[in-house]
């Protein structure tokens, strides 16, 4: 392993896995809160009111659960994608604004792209991830970053990759340039996942949450303020001065 996956291996993984915001049954975070309002202000999701970050799961999960794939209800499929994108917090808004060059958004172009969508969705069912990811990123403002999300609900099996994973596992967001780096992310946090005997969607929640505690979503320098736990403070600070 990797130095930054040798550090990994000694974070408490039980106790980041529970902390993570985005799947409490008690909370609902602001940045959450914040993407809900937004997209709910383009006219989407008006009947969604969730009161915790689960309930975000669950609904995703439902709808996923009963959409037909051979027969596609699109408008079902584009308040998944709605849903996806509110669950991912703030920056899940960009499918939201209007471009300089555009009179509208990407979200209000759907039937642009809905087939897009729903050619990754087919991917993302056959084991293909990079091949889903190739198709998401085709979408004006869904991006490296929030394209895993729609990956990890779509399967319930390969987990987000974001700048955060990116840069804890190996010191950069090179594993996002591209979407092959997903088949290197899956080799790097399935041997780590194996130091903990959990799987990797399990994995990743506890790293996210470590990530979130101790440093910004673009570096791994220590936050200076607002660290209000310290549980596993010296993992956190040898792998900021290794990278």
């Amino acid at each position: 392993m990797n130095s930054n996956l040798n550090q990994l291996s000694k974070i408490n993984f039980v106790y980041w896995n529970s902390r993570n915001p985005y799947f409490s049954d008690t909370y609902l975070n602001s940045s959450m809160r914040a993407a809900l309002t937004l997209i709910k202000g383009k006219g989407y999701l008006n009947d969604f009111n969730p009161k915790q970050a689960s309930d975000y799961v669950d609904c995703i999960e439902n709808k996923i659960d009963s959409f037909d794939i051979d027969t596609p209800n699109f408008k079902e499929l584009s308040y998944i994608f709605d849903l996806v994108q509110a669950w991912g917090g703030r920056m899940g808004k960009m499918p939201y604004i209007k471009t300089n060059n555009s009179t509208s958004c990407s979200r209000d172009k759907f039937d642009d792209w809905k087939d897009i969508y729903l050619r990754g969705v087919k991917f993302a069912l056959r084991d293909s991830p990079v091949e889903a990811l190739k198709q998401w990123r085709m979408i004006s403002g869904l991006g490296a970053s929030f394209s895993p999300k729609h990956l990890r609900f779509w399967t319930n099996k390969y987990p987000v990759l974001d700048s955060r994973i990116s840069l804890l596992l190996c010191g950069s967001k090179r594993l996002l340039a591209k979407p092959e780096g997903y088949q290197e992310f899956l080799e790097l946090i399935e041997k780590l996942s194996n130091e903990f005997n959990t799987n990797i969607l399990e994995m990743e929640k506890a790293l996210f949450a470590f990530s979130q505690n101790f440093y910004l979503n673009d570096t791994l320098e220590m936050k200076s303020k607002d660290l209000l736990d310290t549980t596993d403070i010296h993992v956190a600070k040898k792998i900021s001065s290794i990278n």
